[in-house]
């Protein structure tokens, strides 16, 4: 906005001020928005990869367990794993969207009382229903 322009036209300093403040505020608003934002993604990483570790540890205590014996950290390090899982993390989530929009087509389809389209169900029941929704939402 021109000052000079908005004074001219008849718009009090007041009015401008307040205009001035509001915006400012609005920015300062946006501001702290994105730092919380920011904060709480750099928090879910953080405890992301404190799961992963804790998962390659559990994996390598696990094949310890299965084979009775200790593993050579240079042929089976939990660094190795930690880089398989996160190799496998994009793999993951693209599943889960398609578990997502599977479930949201099925309860569509029982709202509706159809068949999905282009899926052969051969034996299908509400008990199946519960199995396959209890599932989905243990992924979530």
């Amino acid at each position: 906005m021109d000052l000079y322009e908005a004074l001219k036209s008849g718009t009090s300093a007041e009015e401008l001020l307040k205009t001035f403040h509001k915006d400012l505020d609005a920015a300062n608003d946006r501001i702290a928005a994105e730092k919380e934002a920011a904060a709480k993604a750099a928090e879910h990483d953080n405890y992301i990869a404190y799961c992963r570790k804790m998962l390659a540890e559990a994996i390598i205590d696990y094949a310890e367990a299965l084979v009775g014996e200790e593993l050579d950290e240079n042929e089976f390090s939990v660094e190795d794993i930690v880089k398989i899982l996160i190799d496998a993390e994009d793999n993951i989530h693209a599943m889960l969207n398609v578990y997502s929009t599977l479930d949201k087509a099925l309860a569509k389809t029982k709202s509706e009382n159809k068949k999905p389209v282009g899926i052969k169900i051969t034996h299908y029941t509400d008990d199946d229903n519960d199995i396959i929704a209890r599932f989905l939402k243990s992924l979530k």
